[in-house]
């Protein structure tokens, strides 16, 4: 088994001879980096996952199913992204009325009278 320090990363030399609170941060580091590798562990479980479950959906499913879009979220967003994504939503939803709006106007146009049969 090898000593705690070796596994931390510490050379022989900084464990004699450095800080003795050197060893302490390094086991901080080495557990920090352990966290961040389960953490992308983690994620790439999440993409295989959606990618064989897409898969076999696809393969024996009744409707197509598409992979992700877009790589996962998995970080908080800022103010001013949550604002760019409401501004989006809003643009999206005013064209898809203007689109109704201009539908109901042909239709108002090819028949002469509106909803209510009214000329």
């Amino acid at each position: 088994m090898f000593p705690k320090f070796l596994v931390y990363g510490m050379t022989y030399e900084q464990y004699w001879y450095d800080d003795p609170y050197l060893v302490r941060a390094y086991a901080q580091a080495f557990l920090m980096k352990r966290k961040i590798e389960n953490e992308n562990m983690w994620i790439q479980g999440a993409y295989i996952a959606n990618a064989v479950t897409t898969s076999i959906a696809n393969a024996f499913g009744k409707r197509h199913i598409d992979y992700l879009k877009q790589p996962l979220d998995i970080f908080p967003k800022t103010e001013a992204e949550k604002q760019e994504e409401i501004r989006e939503k809003r643009k999206k939803i005013v064209e898809r009325l203007l689109r109704v709006q201009a539908n109901f106007n042909k239709k108002k146009v090819k028949t002469g009278v509106d909803q209510n049969g009214e000329p």
